[in-house]
């Protein structure tokens, strides 16, 4: 039934979309442009694998017309339809129904910004029989059928449902199943239903595709770029440049058999990395055990996990037993994790709430733990590239598009080269038909112009930063999977960091315990009655008494692990127990009063009475980040050298967050200064750790009862013992770190998920929020259905008498804001329009956040035009690190699941350098883009010259401009290393449509283009200067003759115009000239500081130039008559008669040298740059708003919360109160919250949100940030695109739906608000984690 209302809430979602997406093709006018909505569906609905998916199927008449087609085009319309698959499909099919449809066409839209399309075939597979099983969408069972159709998509198979009319993604076993139809498979399955589901799910195999190398040679060939190849050499040939061609064919070859031999090794290394099977046991129906290998396993096999430890070759689910893993491959942490076997609960299957009953592919099996006679067992719930690390291999395979800008911005500039080509074209057309040239000689010539303009060997020479920059980071222990985010990486203006193994050191030093009375009590008093009040703290906790319940706690209550005699587990575990002076020991014999199941049992030293007190674990209830804490069930005994051992006791020890032991304590076990001690400690940033705990009483101890135990029973009404307090040391490198980051105006925030007053002393401590920078609270709870936020000053450092006393906060200074989950969630919900973005704008530290928010957080950031990177430790942050554009995860795996980038340094010191080697890769690619950019058009201007008389460049001068001093340089480009100083101050320009590279490019081209005119103007003014004759080629009859015959010349024979004659003076002044701009350019372009090192540090260029300078003026000046007329290297130059002249031209070569410089450093990255650099992005907008308003945030003392500093009471006279009565004018909702009198008339600030009914789709705007000042309106305004939301489509208008702010008395007073109420149930977190 919970199946049919998921499906059912699925459908009306999917519905709403695709009406909604006719609307809004019928508002755009469009109709059936974007097809109609039956012959489309939505894939993956709400997730971030969102596609649409329309219908096709062949259609025999069009498919006849484009065949036909092709051939009367000799083959060159099948190259489009080639190259770019969908038109292809639009030639050759005709849109249908998806139920009707052959092939599909996928449409991702990758964060509403860019967009993707794929064509798929829909397979079919029929049996006579029904015995196909088929999985029914939203529900964990099968149904047997005839036919399944299906298509594949990224490792992915859709399947056709008949009844829902659209395709869904195949899943695996883990599908709307309780854990109680996991159970239902210990039996496991018969070798018949094995059968049927292989047909389903196929090898469970992780496939990366080896191609042949003749497969691999042909898709290479017919790439765009080495057809363009193809027709220039075919082109050169026909047209008589056959030395030229020759060099182009022999280099074309050796980068093509260089590009197989990579693409060819790459693919074997990833498969030999990927790929691995072995014989795995497993259980079927009948009760047999049988052997099969890996491969063939299918979910719902039950298999055995055997003692000795394995790989595991696909995802599983205990149902009997332990395992203790080792994820590192999967998570980056080395850590053993413990898994435990799954309840036999009714509730869902959730692989992240259940995480700790998975075993993950890829992941090793270090032991096992199980009672006597008992196999460890799972079942298989995913299998192939499904699993977890099925979904690794897919990121690698295809990574996401996130130099998408870059790429499109690349194309757009080829378009304007192609359309310059097309304007030489039609002006050289328009010459020689006007000349009466021949229609061979016309096409040659204006089809030359392509190969000029166009630059074939540009997608190479892009690559070349990237690849640099990537070995360089691996030098430095930064790993990437994802070359195409190095760039992305050197746009980055924003850092989140995860806190604790992060900014500060994964292991802790105790610094002590603040013990209740309780706690202190002996574990045989349990039933006396003790003071809850806190005693003294203990900083050395071996003085506690052995005995004592909170010394019991500390060292039973953990999950940590024997490994090969050494113990392993969490660092902070192994700091607590370590301090208790007690052993760890795995004997697990029954005259020790251990369990039979195999689990380390804590003893403690030998008391004054030569005895010894033992605690054996029951049950493990393991911690988990959403419910932020874990508890342990015990027994507890005595062991006496002459009675023996006592009669057992049973008890629950809970250990987490404050926040969350002060919930599920009874209340009168509570001390009274509870809050306020918590907040001392926190706000000296002290990590800190609840314990509490309850006897079971007897009759309730025995195992079956036990188990039987739900977690909400076990981690409740317990009593609370103590404060366990630990220094959470910041690692050397982090306040380093956090110094250059401010310096280059790049942004750090902290997302952890500990205590709100510890976050605040660590990022103040680091430096991440600098102590010259207020901090203010933010504090946003529900009251009654009403929403209310308020803003408290944090003292900055130590609270002084002083701060007690501030009851306003001076807010000229830069502020920013701290809060925690509990907030974030309560904003998000009711705020998420107009409050939102400029709390997350100020927001430096966010504390108490779960993964799922952090993720979040990230999201909303980029929504704010952030280039947002983050660090983690790979585990809980797994979700931000997909979601940001450069996620760094600290692990010692070269690869990580978690992130793009894997650094193997476990510090932060890794953000400073990878956006340093991303910077320096992006400029590389930015200056490469350009030089080949400005080579063609620099050539192109020469040729357009030279043509106007009817000559040219020589073969021999083409082929050493292309091929050696383009090639060169383009090759040596990229080798400048990145600028090892402080990171600048801004990130370079990451889109090439922009003034700053336009103006770059255009500048020098126009100095280019000024230099040769000058040439040729300089050489026509000589007296001995003869124009060029193309019917008269070896000047005969002409003053020039003479110079001409000595010159060598004429034993070229190319006194018919046949030949192609090009000697001239002009060709000399345009070649002596252009040989030395190519070399220029490369100087201009090759930026230095602050992004990559001068020059003059990349010693390969700095040689080459020095080469290809050197025989350019030997050329220039006094060549032998071998480069004049020789075989090959003839360049064919008729020298002027004046060696004055030359030694001119030189004097005009160092003339375009200094202009050049002079406007590429000063003028482009001088004035230009400070001219056109303006604050134009969604967040610098906000910020420009938020220091208008010197009277916001209303701040007001800090009220005595469990989460504000321990300040007394003060009445309440500025706080912001957040209800749902509506305003009269929207537009001014946001000045209205502004101006909010901070007057006792004025008891708050209201704030009013109507969230709309539906969140909208990804990509979908949700409704326009209000940033109207008082005076007048922020032009430029930009609609902010919540990731909060759950996806879907919003039902109402932006007026609607934007949340209003207002100020009255009133309305406080007509929803009965007590802020002090409203304030102290603010201090229960509801969303805390305490690692």
């Amino acid at each position: 039934m919970a199946g049919s209302n998921v499906k059912k809430d699925h459908r009306d979602k999917e519905q709403l979309h695709i009406s909604s997406f006719a609307r809004l093709s019928q508002e755009l006018g469009l109709g059936r442009s974007l097809g109609k909505t039956k012959e489309m569906g939505i894939l993956n609905l709400g997730t971030d694998d969102e596609v649409e998916v329309w219908g096709y199927r062949r259609s025999w008449f069009k498919l006849g017309l484009t065949v036909v087609s092709i051939v009367l085009t000799a083959g060159l319309l099948g190259l489009p339809l080639y190259w770019i698959e969908r038109f292809w499909l639009y030639c050759t099919s005709e849109q249908c129904s998806l139920a009707d449809a052959t092939q599909v066409l996928l449409v991702d839209h990758y964060k509403g910004i860019h967009t993707s399309r794929y064509v798929k075939d829909v397979k079919i597979i029929k049996h006579k029989e029904e015995d196909i099983l088929l999985p029914v969408e939203d529900e964990s069972n099968f149904k047997r059928t005839r036919e399944i159709r299906f298509f594949n998509m990224k490792k992915r198979k859709y399947i056709w449902d008949s009844e829902d009319s659209n395709f869904f993604q195949c899943t695996g076993l883990d599908r709307n199943i309780t854990l109680a139809e996991l159970h239902s498979y210990s039996d496991g399955l018969s070798t018949l239903e094995s059968d049927r589901r292989k047909v389903l799910y196929g090898e469970n195999t992780i496939k990366v595709p080896v191609h042949g190398v003749l497969v691999l040679l042909v898709k290479e060939i017919l790439t765009p770029f080495y057809v363009f190849q193809v027709f220039s050499v075919c082109f050169w040939y026909a047209d008589q440049y056959w030395m030229y061609a020759s060099a182009i064919l022999l280099t074309s070859a050796v980068s093509l058999g260089a590009a197989l031999y990579n693409t060819r090794t790459t693919q074997h290394n990833l498969r030999d990395t990927i790929v691995s099977s072995e014989a795995v046991s497993v259980f079927r129906a009948d009760g047999t055990k049988v052997r099969v290998m890996s491969s063939d396993l299918v979910p719902g096999d039950l298999i055995e996990v055997p003692d000795h430890g394995c790989q595991m070759h696909c995802d599983a689910v205990l149902i009997e037993g332990q395992a203790i893993m080792n994820e590192s491959m999967l998570t980056g942490e080395s850590v053993p994790i413990t898994k435990t076997s799954c309840p036999t609960e009714q509730m869902i299957y959730n692989s992240k709430e259940h995480e700790k009953h998975t075993l993950k592919c890829g992941t090793q099996v270090i032991q096992t733990r199980k009672h006597r006679g008992q196999t460890v067992r799972a079942v298989v719930i995913r299998t192939g590239y499904l699993t977890t690390k099925g979904d690794l291999v897919r990121s690698i395979l295809y990574p996401p598009p996130v130099d998408f800008q870059f790429e499109s911005d690349s194309y757009k500039f080829i378009l304007v080269l192609a359309m310059i080509a097309t304007i030489g074209m039609i002006y050289t057309l328009a010459k020689m038909v006007k000349d009466d040239e021949s229609a061979s000689d016309i096409v040659l010539e204006v089809f030359d112009l392509i190969t000029i303009v166009v630059p074939p060997a540009l997608p190479a020479a892009m690559t070349i930063g990237v690849v640099i920059a990537q070995q360089r980071l691996k030098i430095k222990k930064i790993f990437c999977i994802s070359p195409r985010s190095i760039n992305v990486a050197g746009s980055l203006d924003c850092v989140c960091f995860d806190k604790t193994g992060t900014i500060t050191e994964d292991g802790m030093d105790m610094w002590g315990i603040i013990p209740s009375h309780l706690g202190l009590q002996s574990i045989e008093d349990h039933e006396k009655p003790a003071s809850t009040e806190f005693c003294e703290p203990v900083k050395n906790v071996g003085e506690v008494k052995l005995e004592s319940k909170i010394l019991i706690g500390m060292s039973v209550c953990h999950e940590l692990n024997v490994i090969d005699g050494e113990i392993m587990g969490d660092p902070l575990e192994e700091k607590i127990f370590e301090s208790t002076d007690w052993s760890l020991e795995l004997d697990g014999e029954e005259e020790n009063q251990v369990d039979r199941l195999v689990m380390p049992y804590v003893r403690s030293p030998v008391r004054a009475d030569e005895s010894v007190i033992q605690a054996a674990p029951q049950r493990v209830m393991q911690f988990s980040s959403d419910i932020q804490c874990m508890s342990v069930i015990c027994r507890v005994f005595q062991e006496h050298p002459d009675v023996g051992f006592s009669q057992p006791q049973c008890f629950v020890y809970c250990k987490g967050s404050p926040e969350k032991i002060r919930r599920i304590c009874r209340k009168e076990t509570i001390p009274p200064n509870y809050a306020a001690i918590l907040d001392h400690y926190a706000g000296q940033g002290y990590r800190i750790i609840g314990i509490a705990y309850r006897p079971i009483p007897p009759d309730m101890a025995k195992t079956a009862r036990i188990n039987k135990l739900t977690r909400h029973e076990i981690e409740s009404d317990l009593s609370f013992l103590g404060l366990i307090i630990l220094e959470n040391r910041i690692k050397p490198i982090s306040t380093a770190v956090m110094k250059e980051l401010h310096g280059a105006n790049i942004r750090p925030i902290m997302v952890t998920g500990d205590n709100i007053l510890t976050a605040v002393s660590v990022s103040r401590n680091c430096g991440l929020v600098p102590n010259s920078e207020k901090l203010i609270r933010v504090v946003a709870t529900v009251e009654d259905g009403v929403p209310c936020v308020r803003y408290h000053p944090l003292a900055e450092n130590a609270i002084s008498e002083v701060d007690k006393l501030e009851t306003k906060l001076d807010i000229a200074k830069r502020y920013n804001f701290a809060l925690d989950g509990s907030s974030f969630d309560v904003i998000s919900t009711y705020f998420r329009a107009d409050l939102l973005p400029f709390i997350v704008r100020r927001g430096a530290v966010f504390a108490r956040m779960r993964p799922d928010m952090k993720q979040q957080l990230v999201e909303i950031l980029q929504d704010l035009d952030y280039f947002v990177g983050m660090c983690g430790d790979g585990a809980n942050d797994c979700g931000a690190l997909k979601a940001a554009h450069s996620g760094i995860s600290l692990s010692e795996a070269e690869a990580s699941v978690a992130s793009p980038f894997t650094s193997k340094t476990p510090d932060i010191s890794c953000v400073p350098l990878l956006i340093q080697e991303g910077r320096a890769a992006l400029v590389t690619s930015f200056g490469i883009f350009k030089y080949m950019a400005a080579y063609s058009i620099t050539q192109f201007i020469s040729v357009m010259i030279l043509y106007d008389i009817y000559s040219n460049l020589s073969d021999s001068q083409f082929l050493y401009i292309d091929l050696f001093i383009i090639t060169s340089l383009a090759a040596f480009f990229g080798l400048n290393r990145a600028y090892e100083g402080r990171l600048a101050d801004h990130p370079p320009d990451n889109s090439l449509i922009s003034m700053l590279p336009l103006f770059s490019l255009l500048s020098q081209l126009a100095i280019v283009t000024t230099f040769q005119v000058i040439a040729l103007f300089l050489t026509k003014s000589q007296d001995w200067f003869v124009g060029f004759d193309y019917e008269n080629p070896c000047y005969t009859g002409t003053k020039a003759e003479g110079t001409f015959n000595k010159s060598g010349l004429l034993k070229l024979e190319k006194c018919d115009p046949e030949y192609d004659p090009v000697a001239s003076y002009e060709n000399y002044a345009i070649f002596s000239v252009s040989q030395f701009q190519y070399i220029i350019l490369a100087i201009a372009f090759s930026k230095g500081a602050p992004y990559r090192k001068n020059i003059f540090n990349n010693l390969p260029i700095i040689f080459d130039i020095g080469i290809l300078t050197a025989f350019s003026t030997y050329l220039v000046l006094t060549p032998h008559e071998v480069f004049i007329n020789g075989f090959i290297i003839g360049f064919e130059l008729f020298l002027p008669p004046q060696e004055e002249f030359r030694i001119i031209l030189i004097s005009l070569v160092l003339a375009n040298v200094v202009v050049s410089i002079f406007f590429e450093s000063y003028i482009s990255d001088g004035l230009v740059k400070k001219f056109l650099r303006r604050k134009n992005t969604t967040h610098d907008i906000l910020d420009e708003e938020l220091q208008k308003k010197t009277d916001w945030p209303p701040v007001t003392e800090s009220p005595g919360s469990d989460h504000s500093s321990p300040v007394k009471d003060s009445p309440m006279k500025n706080d912001v109160v957040i209800t749902d009565k509506g305003v009269s004018d929207p537009n001014d909702a946001f000045d209205s919250l502004f101006s909010t009198p901070a007057s006792i008339s004025h008891t708050s600030a209201a704030i009013f949100l109507n969230p709309p009914p539906f969140s909208p789709k990804k990509g979908t705007p949700l409704s326009a940030i209000n940033l109207k000042s008082s005076n007048e309106s922020t032009p430029n305004k930009k609609s902010f695109n919540s990731a909060l939301s759950t996806p879907g489509l919003t039902e109402t208008d932006s007026s609607e739906s934007s949340s209003k702010f207002v100020s009255c008395n009133s309305i406080a007073a007509e929803n009965g608000l007590d802020h002090r109420r409203a304030a102290d149930k603010g201090s229960e977190d509801s969303s805390d984690v305490y690692r």
